[in-house]
Parts: structure tokens; sequence; C-alpha cells
């Protein structure tokens, strides 16, 4: 089969490998039809990530049909068009049982090794899917693979970083980085929010904002932009999906007083420099998450299916697997918003 591989730093190449196997009697074998590329691909792309295998497979936003499984598949068919998890989870440790399984103690993240065991990814014409009754969930009738795809990640990101901001009608949100996730969240929060504020450096990500009902503005423009908005107290929340420490810190001045941030951006920084007085004399609540698929992913394919959402809005490219180096240079030189890989593209 086709596989797209890391081989080494910004090094992609699509290459010929075997087929995967099953291994246990709970896994299963899609048939990938559509694959994304995401920001977290881009750590291990540029070298980040400690640890990871050069030569494992990228991907972890899938959407395909199960070709193959074990006896313990559970309800989903052979034949089933089906959306993936980002994330594996075994349903039975503390955090499983207490419902937090992005922290499962023994999860593995599709297309990553070195920070967690290595599972190779979707970014191919088939994936191996460990513990699929949990990690594969049914694509409703006329929910398209592109919408679906989103599913597995960044939607349902967006979608806990509007409840994580307690957003609630007449309030104003500003979204500090319109990449895809903040996109997911623009998408959320329109429509429940008062206002949406939009902020990015880029003019196209700006574009696909204001296509969602955002306001869409130069981050120069933020603090003037919201304080107009809310006659000088802040914005109610501040969703920070950039992954950067200046919009992290910037999050802090825009928020009104007993505010919420909430961060979905990636941050790895051990220490950035948290203004506490700020914090302190605020009362700002401070959230960090990365999305919950499992328990979100109904409802999401639900209000999908309904129309209420339509997540392929923000997709730039859609290109053929073999393709991908082309891919990763456009999406990280940030030339597009959203790639979608197609293994049916000729």
């Amino acid at each position: 089969m086709r596989a797209v591989r890391l081989i080494g730093n910004e090094a992609i190449e699509v290459a010929e490998v075997a087929d995967p196997v099953l291994q246990r009697d709970t896994d299963a074998i899609v048939r990938v039809t559509h694959t994304a590329i995401c920001g977290a691909d881009l750590l291990p792309y540029h070298g980040y990530t400690p640890g990871f295998e050069m030569g494992t497979i990228l991907g972890h936003e899938f959407v395909g049909v199960v070709a193959d499984a074990g006896d313990a598949l559970g309800s989903l068919a052979l034949g089933a068009r089906v959306v993936n998890t980002s994330m594996t989870s075994d349903g039975s440790c503390a955090h499983c049982r207490a419902g937090r399984p992005t922290q499962c103690e023994s999860r593995a993240l599709f297309g990553y090794s070195g920070v967690y065991p290595r599972l190779d990814g979707g970014q191919a014409d088939l994936v191996r899917v460990p513990r699929a009754d949990r990690c594969l969930w049914a694509v409703p009738d006329g929910v398209s693979s592109e919408d679906a795809v989103f599913v597995a990640d960044i939607l349902p990101t967006g979608f806990l970083a509007v409840q994580r901001a307690g957003v609630g009608s007449g309030d104003v949100v500003a979204v500090l980085g319109c990449g895809p996730v903040g996109l997911m969240a623009v998408l959320c929060a329109v429509g429940t929010a008062r206002r949406v504020i939009a902020v990015d450096a880029i003019a196209a990500r700006r574009a696909i904002a204001e296509s969602l009902g955002a306001q869409a503005i130069d981050p120069a423009e933020a603090v003037e932009a919201v304080a107009a908005a809310t006659a000088g107290l802040g914005a109610d929340a501040v969703i920070e999906a950039s992954g950067s420490p200046a919009a992290l810190a910037a999050s802090f001045g825009l928020v009104r007083p007993q505010g919420v941030v909430a961060v979905v951006g990636a941050h790895f920084e051990p220490d950035f420099p948290l203004n506490n007085a700020v914090m302190f004399e605020k009362e700002i609540t401070l959230s960090f998450a990365i999305g919950n698929p499992g328990r979100d992913r109904e409802r999401l394919l639900a209000m999908i299916q309904d129309g209420v959402l339509r997540p392929s809005a923000v997709i730039s490219d859609t290109v053929p697997l073999e393709r991908a180096a082309e891919a990763y240079r456009a999406f990280d030189a940030r030339e597009a918003t959203k790639v979608v890989l197609s293994t049916e593209m000729s």
C-alpha cells in the first residue's frame, strides 16, 4: 500500500509499504478514503517531538470503510464508513472510567511515536485501528467524508474550547489564531455568542472566519476591536488557538475581569511567564483542553447532518495522497489553511 512517512526533518515520502494486519481481536483495518494534515503533524515534521521514530506513518484524522476486523469489532460491520478518534483509549483505566479518555494511561496518538507508543497513522491506503470498538464511529448517511474527517480531532477541539470558555447568549468571544482549530472554535461559537472576533495575521484565514460569521481582524486591531464591542470591559471569553506565547500573553489583556481564557493551541513552553498579578487582579479562569472526540463525535455528526455545522468550509486544498510532500510544505508555509489528502484521486 501507499503510505506517507516522515523520513527526516521536513522530509516526507510516499512509499510502498506492507499492508497492516490484524494483531488482536479488537483491531480493525480501515481502507482510508480521506485523511487530513493537522498542525500537530508539523511538530515531528520539524523535529520537535522527542524520540519520534523516522519511518512512522503520519496522520491522526481519517475517514474510510472497514475492510477487515477481529471478532470483537462490536456493532460496526464490514464495509461501514467510519471516522476515527485521534487518540486511542482502553476504556478500563481510572481516567477512562472517570470519563477522561484523552488522559488514558495507555493512550496512543495515530501517526505518532516517541512521546506516545508508536502507532502508524491514517495517511495511507490502509490503517490498523486498535480498540476499534472505541476508536471508530459510523458516519451517518448525509454526512460527507470531507465533513466527517473533522470529527476525528479538530472539530471536537474547537467545540470543547467553546464549552470550556462558557460561551453563552450575548457574549463577546475573541478567538486568537484562525488556523484550522481556531476556525472550528469560530464555527462552534457563532450562533451562540453575540459577537465572535477572530484574530489572525493571514488575510486568507480572516476571510474564512468572516465567511463563518465572525468579525475578522488583524492582531494589531484586537485591543481596539474588543474594547469597541464591549464598552471597554473586555471579551467575556478568549479562545487561544494559535499556540504562540504572544497570543497567550495577549489573552489576559483582552479578557474581561472574571472572564475565561480557554487554550486549545499547543503549548510546550516550560517557562512561560504567566502574569500572576493580572490573573489574580482580574480573577481570570485559565483552561487548557485538547478535545474529546469520543465523547462529542455523535453530537457533532448529528449537527453536521442537520446542517448546523459545515466544517468542510475551511478546506483550502484536496490533493491526491501522492502529493503529500507538496501538501505538507504548503500547509507549513501557511499557503494552505486545511489540506485533505484523498486516496481516491489519481
